[in-house]
């Protein structure tokens, strides 16, 4: 409990709007989901469109979301000064938003899963629907906003990058090279047997870049955007 004003301090600090994020993503899916039921869509497609929430949406909304928090700051030169190492401090906020990203698809799958309405993997599998990309688009989003430092530039990436395994889902799911990186195997292909795979695949490239980014912004000039320069 003792470190709970931290931690509310940190929610402050990475910003509302990085944090609702992932909520709007949520709300996204939900009012999607309405629309195309009201519209007669038959439930296995309804189904689908939730899947696709927790796969795809949260995920890129917490990827954007830590552009916002590793770039925006305005005690940042301040923050610099201090005993603490910034990078601990981002550290702390990137896993606000991570828990918020996680609390949310949790919620969503358990209330899925209780409706009847889930129709993905069994437990203990459902969580790497949505943690593997999540976890991949994070990594990639912090790793070109360290090298790139600009925040145009990582969240132009991370929104080709996901757009692009859209529109060429079938090329990620036939190709072996590019299928262990294909983000939305479970909405576009389903559980095949390489399922675990592909999430082994996300899950552990997705925390090399993100390590490979702290370690950049551990140089203090990592920290500094093209727009505050």
């Amino acid at each position: 409990m003792k470190h709970l004003p931290l931690w509310r301090h940190e929610l402050r600090r990475a910003g509302w709007t990085a944090c609702a994020a992932p909520a709007a993503a949520l709300a996204a899916t939900l009012a999607l989901t309405a629309t195309a039921a009201a519209f007669g869509t038959p439930r296995p497609q309804l189904e689908r469109i939730l899947l696709t929430g927790l796969e795809a949406l949260i995920p890129l909304s917490a990827g954007m979301a830590a552009v916002a928090v590793v770039s925006h700051d305005p005690s940042r030169e301040l923050q610099l000064t201090l005993p603490t190492p910034y990078t601990t401090t981002l550290g702390r906020r990137l896993a606000v938003l991570g828990i918020l990203s996680a609390a949310l698809s949790i919620a969503l799958s358990a209330a899925l899963a209780v409706g009847g309405w889930w129709n993905g993997p069994g437990l203990p599998y459902a969580p790497l629907v949505w943690a593997a990309p999540l976890l991949w688009l994070t990594g990639l989003a912090l790793l070109v906003a360290a090298l790139g430092r600009s925040v145009v530039l990582a969240t132009t990436t991370v929104a080709a990058v996901w757009l692009g395994e859209q529109l060429f889902a079938a090329s990620f799911a036939t190709t072996p090279g590019l299928r262990p990186f294909f983000l939305f195997m479970t909405t576009r292909i389903g559980v095949p047997t390489d399922w675990n795979a592909n999430r082994a695949a996300l899950a552990t490239s997705g925390a090399l870049l993100a390590a490979l980014a702290l370690i950049l912004l551990r140089r203090p000039e990592r920290l500094l955007t093209e727009e505050e320069t």
